[in-house]
């Protein structure tokens, strides 16, 4: 994900790139033959050694067509600044094979300049992102030749995903622009200038993680909650679907807290936690922090038979808790109250009502004892 900086730097190396190729077209007798050229030394001799496909005049190749002379000021800046450009930066042609690429651009396919040249760079990505840029390439093409004139071609920057060379993947930022300059006497050529985004796809999933989460329990906070509540709810009534909803309070807990205190209180909590954690019956379940020492557990696509089962189970082994192993007394003990409302065939208008339903249940089974679970009606 980038930001607006970062996307204003991106396309200010476009215009810088594409700047610099416009003076080629001054010279339009320096392009003519395409020859694959492997520059080895540069006006610069401090600079990496790169391979490209450039054209020139027939008067400036070998007639074997295997190397020419780099004397062309246009051709050599352009280099210069691909290789110094902080970007990883390459250049395809019109069917989209790399006819240059600059270090940076090599080390994100994972593999040498030199192995890259001449290959399809759409073989380096992987599906559906490879059948995507072929089409675009052939529609790209189609237009061109049905108006008999090149078409101006932009496209991202988009999120893809490269099958590097060593077999690893590797998730990048990819924009690409048509050099238009570069059509004088010869085809168009494209430049793709792309962003590593592993670093920055981490820290966002960190990020994401973090403001998802209860930091005492770690299961789903509040937020998380919602917005899974919410989606459960229109899954369900768009699916016709049932959906059930147990909302837990442990009994008494102010007094474990002022008898123990709140260090224990907090340990007390995450033991719940987990057990609420282990009971759930698939990875679509979730259980969350609703509030203090109240949890709740959304069970998608279950009845109310399995939310009876799962409270059953969820009661059970939260009354086996034992706390010595935090340096409690052997008969301290610990249990909560429930309640399950269930939406069936639109019982409930929202989930707002499905939540005050099984809050109502809860209130009925601490009202008649706790340690009880309560379905609603």
């Amino acid at each position: 994900m980038f930001t607006n900086d970062k996307l204003t730097e991106l396309n200010d190396t476009i215009s810088r790139v594409t700047k610099l190729t416009d003076s080629l077209s001054k010279y339009p007798n320096a392009v003519k033959i395409p020859l694959r050229v492997e520059a080895e030394t540069l006006a610069d001799s401090s600079s990496t050694a790169v391979m490209f496909d450039a054209t020139f005049d027939a008067t400036s190749a070998n007639q074997n067509g295997k190397m020419a002379v780099v004397d062309n000021l246009q051709i050599r800046t352009l280099l210069n600044v691909i290789n110094a450009i902080s970007e990883a930066i390459f250049v395809i042609n019109s069917v989209g094979v790399i006819e240059m690429i600059n270090p940076l651009g090599a080390k994100l396919f994972g593999a040498p300049a030199e192995m890259l040249i001449g290959q399809t760079w759409t073989d380096y990505l992987q599906s559906p992102f490879k059948d995507e840029y072929q089409s675009l390439f052939d529609l790209w093409n189609n237009a061109s030749d049905q108006s008999n004139k090149v078409t101006q071609f932009n496209h991202g920057p988009k999120e893809i995903i490269i099958n590097r060379a060593d077999s690893t993947l590797l998730e990048a930022d990819l924009s690409l622009s048509c050099l238009p300059s570069i059509q004088i006497g010869s085809e168009p050529l494209f430049i793709g200038i792309m962003h590593n985004l592993t670093s920055h796809k981490a820290e966002y999933n960190k990020l994401r993680h973090l403001a998802h989460t209860d930091k005492l329990t770690g299961l789903a906070n509040r937020h998380a909650f919602d917005d899974a509540l919410q989606t459960n709810w229109n899954d369900s009534i768009n699916h016709d679907q049932p959906l059930c909803l147990i909302i837990i309070d442990v009994d008494y807990f102010k007094i474990f807290n002022d008898q123990f205190g709140h260090v224990n209180g907090d340990k007390c909590l995450q033991k719940i936690a987990q057990v609420l954690a282990d009971v759930l019956p698939s990875n679509n379940a979730m259980a969350a922090r609703y509030g203090g020492e109240e949890f709740v557990v959304i069970l998608p696509n279950s009845n109310p038979l399995t939310a009876e089962y799962i409270a059953k189970n969820i009661q059970r082994r939260i009354n086996q808790l034992t706390f010595t192993d935090i340096g409690l007394p052997a008969q301290t003990k610990i249990s909560v109250s429930q309640g399950i409302a269930c939406e069936r065939s639109g019982q409930y208008r929202t989930p707002t009502a499905l939540v005050c339903a099984a809050d109502t249940a809860l209130y009925r089974a601490k009202s008649t004892g706790r340690n009880r679970i309560n379905m609603s009606s």
